[in-house]
């Protein structure tokens, strides 16, 4: 190394074109400078951060003079082994470095954001000074765990000065601290200890502990028990002095999970986007330290900045929600893999549902299959009855949107003192509105979606773009009064339960119920602790919870997704029946499903409800293969878009002809109009890229973007999604 040429350094910041940018380091800064560093740099007229990706000594560029580093952030440096995954994803999924180095770390520890300090009192159980009889009454509710002094104010019914008093006067302890605001759930300590079945998937994986890769499918009848293998094999590995990561697909799955292993491990972080700037913070610097044992988190936590992993659990791992929909296009169960292979550890994959690709692996021999096929509590799976809705509606002698069998099962429920779940995977009160007069629907003006109608503060809402209205008096159209609502969603759902079932106590766990902070957590607890008989849901209700008194379920338009047109309507629809079917009979009493089907001997409602899938994996994996998609095969998804409809299409025909001049291997299906052609103000084109696997997918876009690299073009944006879920 020639100390005499410069110490440059390449910065990646969250700039589209680009990965990274190179800069000078003055002498004072180069000796505590580190490949990971968060570093200040003058980009144009502003400062911005970013993190260094390449440190050395170099010639800089002929005739360019680089600007000089401004500081260094202390105490911000990613690990050597995520910046190697973070370089891997953002190669693979075709995104800049920095787009995705700012995905990874939250802008708040980038920005240096400190969380909110917050005083907190406990009661100390020895007081010499005299107290007055309100100082006494005062003193008698405050516990002697630290609690939040605006929650002491209002348990005591005082102002925060007579507290104050009280510390004075010895009787109590205020201390300030920064804290992470969470709602927690308690969870029953119990151990038991694991069955035949959990001993032996642990000590298969086990057996690759500290330091040998694999991966494995943890497939386990929903109850089975696999919670107790994770939490069996997060002590062996915390033990050795390393972390476990532990990815959950939705926010919503945390709660409980978390309580269940806080049981056992002290040192355990929630990490997801719930949480305030400040927070978020606060719990990267405490991982970063090494101050943190397990990481419980949806699929961001994968960046989660962990010294020295030792284990990786995606739970759920067959879940859409694991693949991001917005640039960095990743795949959280996907980059698990490749990060647990990087690092030389074991990685599990559980789910009672796989997915295709997972099943596929497996069956291949790529991953090591672990069986879990009994309930431990010795509940049974719960027994299945499909109504047929075409005849509900001819025996009700009108469009029938509950079956009598669902009703009767609920008043059932309910007078045993048992609780009941209903699943409707879609929300609001009604999905159309439209007019009587002329026909006329009510259209998102930012996307070619109707409007879903909201009861509860009369507005109109699109589920994609957030634009909302309130709801018209006369159609906007023709006029005329008499605007009509038409189908169901949760809330209406809710409500109709209510008044059919007397004294039926409902509970609504939806985007809409959980869109405050917290408040999925608050829900749970309260259902848990049975202050509600029935819980009724979108999809956040059919995975991963845990409730002994559930002994009914039921599914309100079963077969509603098959319509979609996408090669995943089926596995979709699979998996969302089963899972949600599985909350039920998790105790020591039976449970039922309730499942109502327009066409309930589809083969997705069938094979979930008879709980063979083997068989509807081996038909679906058999159409898979004939027509060239996933797990048989790669795919990419091209979409275009922007604000003029004949530019995007013009754009779009101009880039497909010069696609088909790079094909070689691979098949492309388009351009042509999106499946939603209008979108949060944009018009859409999409092509769907064939290949016959995932590497020569990787090659066609490297002759791709030799040629026509991402740009925008005439207002023209062109996005590249690699292994796509939407492709809508």
């Amino acid at each position: 190394m020639d100390i005499s040429l410069p110490l440059i350094a390449d910065v990646a910041l969250d700039r589209s074109g680009r990965d990274a940018y190179s800069y000078r380091v003055n002498d004072d800064l180069a000796p505590q400078l580190r490949v990971g560093d968060c570093v200040t740099v003058p980009f144009g007229p502003r400062r911005e951060r970013g993190f260094v990706v390449a440190l050395e000594r170099r010639a800089p560029p002929p005739g360019i003079t680089l600007k000089e580093v401004l500081g260094r952030q202390d105490g911000v440096r990613l690990p050597a082994h995520l910046l190697d995954l973070i370089r891997w994803a953002a190669a693979y999924y075709r995104c800049d470095l920095g787009t995705l180095i700012a995905a990874a770390v939250p802008t708040a520890v980038r920005q240096g954001t400190k969380a909110r300090r917050e005083r907190f009192i406990a009661r100390l159980p020895h007081c010499e000074q005299k107290l007055t009889a309100r100082q006494r009454e005062i003193l008698a509710v405050l516990p002697l765990e630290p609690l939040a002094l605006a929650a002491a104010c209002s348990r005591a019914g005082c102002h925060v000065s007579t507290l104050e008093r009280l510390a004075a006067a010895g009787a109590a302890l205020i201390r300030e601290t920064t804290t992470v605001r969470e709602v927690r759930l308690t969870a029953a300590v119990e151990r038991f200890p694991p069955t035949a079945e959990q001993q032996a998937a642990i000590t298969a994986v086990a057996a690759c502990l500290p330091d040998q890769h694999a991966v494995f499918l943890l497939y386990g009848v929903t109850g089975s028990g696999k919670t107790l293998v994770y939490m069996e094999l997060a002590e062996q590995v915390i033990a050795s002095g390393r972390q476990v990561l532990l990815l959950l697909p939705e926010i919503g799955l945390t709660p409980q999970l978390a309580a269940r292993f806080r049981q056992r491990f002290a040192r355990v972080v929630i990490w997801h986007s719930a949480f305030s700037q400040g927070e978020r913070a606060l719990q990267w610097h405490q991982v970063a330290t090494g101050a943190v044992d397990l990481v419980i988190g949806t699929r961001s936590a994968l960046f989660a900045p962990l010294p020295r992993p030792g284990l990786i659990v995606v739970d759920e791992e067959h879940d859409q929600s694991f693949k991001q929909d917005s640039e960095p296009r990743y795949q959280g169960r996907d980059l698990a893999v490749v990060y647990a292979r990087q690092l030389g550890i074991p990685v599990i994959l559980g789910s009672a549902t796989p997915s295709l690709e997972t099943y596929h692996n497996a069956r291949q021999g790529r991953y090591q299959v672990l069986t879990l096929l009994k309930r431990p509590a010795g509940g049974r799976l719960p027994q299945a009855r499909v109504i047929d809705m075409r005849t509900e509606c001819r025996r009700q002698g009108r469009q029938a949107l509950i079956s009598q069998a669902l009703l009767d099962g609920l008043k059932t429920c309910q007078a045993a003192g048992q609780q009941s779940i209903v699943l409707l995977n879609r929300r609001g009160w009604s999905p159309v509105v439209s007019c009587l007069a002329c026909g006329v629907q009510l259209h998102c003006e930012h996307c070619d979606i109707s409007l879903t109608y909201h009861r509860q503060d009369e507005r109109l809402r699109c589920h994609y773009c957030g634009y909302e209205r309130t709801m018209p008096q006369h159609c906007p159209t023709c006029g005329e009064t008499g605007l009509s609502t038409r189908g169901i969603g949760t809330e209406q759902l809710a409500d109709t339960l209510a008044a059919a079932v007397p004294g039926l106590r409902v509970i609504r766990v939806d985007a809409d119920t959980v869109a405050n902070r917290q408040a999925h957590a608050a829900l749970l607890r309260s259902f848990a602790e049975g202050s509600a008989d029935c819980m009724v849901g979108t999809q956040m209700v059919a995975k991963g919870l845990d409730f002994p008194r559930v002994t009914l379920v039921g599914i309100v338009g079963a077969d509603q997704g098959l319509g979609v047109p996408d090669f995943r309507a089926g596995e979709r629809t699979f998996q969302l029946i089963a899972q949600v079917a599985g909350r039920a009979g998790r105790g020591q009493d039976p449970g039922t499903v309730i499942v109502q089907a327009f066409d309930p001997q589809a083969l997705a409602v069938r094979y979930a409800l008879d709980q063979r899938l083997k068989s509807f994996y081996t038909h679906e994996l058999a159409i898979r293969q004939r027509y060239g998609y996933p797990p048989h095969g790669g795919l990419l998804r091209l979409v275009w878009r922007g604000p003029e409809a004949a530019i995007v299409a013009a754009v779009a025909e101009e880039d497909g002809a010069a696609l088909r001049g790079v094909l070689d291997d691979a098949i492309l299906l388009g351009p042509g109009p999106a499946g939603m052609p209008f979108l949060q103000g944009q018009h859409r084109w999409h092509a769907l890229i064939k290949t016959a696997s995932r590497g020569l997918a990787q090659r066609f876009l490297d002759r791709l973007l030799k040629t026509e690299p991402k740009r925008k073009r005439r207002g023209v944006t062109l996005i590249i999604d690699v292994d796509p879920y939407a492709i809508q």
